[in-house]
């Protein structure tokens, strides 16, 4: 309950631009953000410059929330479309446009089966940035095909295979890379969530 009401604070004094309660809000989600920063950009520089935009944009737009509960939601969504701006400022193309679907299939910093979390996120960080971009959004952050779709101007079939051409081209790397058993790989994609990593 005190978590709550703290919260509930925090967004409160926020709408009234107290630079007390924005900076706790700054220190409680800034791991978030940066996770979300990090996977979809590919160095450090890019994703604290990506950082410091969605923090603008909470601060400029927290009026628009209207129950605190969301508030992680709400900030994680600002995220990840500031990121999806942020590559298209930087003229990258995100997802192909002739692409075809042939073959369909957010910092705990822990170590997953002697993984540690750096070197997935630096996997994630490799791939180029059409299946970077629709494996995050679908296979980390839960976005429908069919919203991601939408998101990125591309048909379903597309999101389908650029995310099935991730997951593959992941699943090559900790297999040589690593060198890990089949077993483990496949693991390991069952349990996603190990990618969406969070740093303090």
């Amino acid at each position: 309950m005190k978590k709550k009401i703290k919260l509930g604070n925090i967004v409160a004094g926020c709408k009234a631009n107290n630079p007390l309660n924005q900076r706790q809000l700054y220190d409680n989600f800034c791991g978030m953000v940066m996770g979300v920063a990090l996977r979809y950009t590919q160095n450090q520089n890019d994703a604290e410059d990506l950082v410091q935009e969605v923090f603008i944009k909470v601060f400029t737009r927290i009026n628009s929330l209207r129950d605190e509960k969301l508030l992680p939601s709400w900030i994680k969504t600002v995220a990840t479309n500031t990121a999806l701006d942020f590559l298209r400022a930087k003229n990258q193309q995100i997802v192909p446009l002739d692409e075809t679907c042939n073959e369909i299939q957010d910092v705990s910093c822990e170590k997953y089966d002697g993984i540690p979390a750096q070197k997935l996120l630096q996997f994630v960080q490799e791939l180029p940035t059409g299946y970077r971009t629709v494996f995050n959004l679908c296979a980390i952050d839960g976005y429908p095909y069919e919203e991601v779709a939408q998101m990125l101007g591309c048909t379903n079939s597309t999101v389908r295979s650029q995310l099935f051409k991730a997951k593959k081209a992941l699943k090559i790397v900790l297999l040589d890379t690593l060198e890990i058993s089949p077993s483990t790989s496949i693991k390991l994609f069952n349990e996603i969530s190990i990618f969406s990593l969070k740093y303090k």
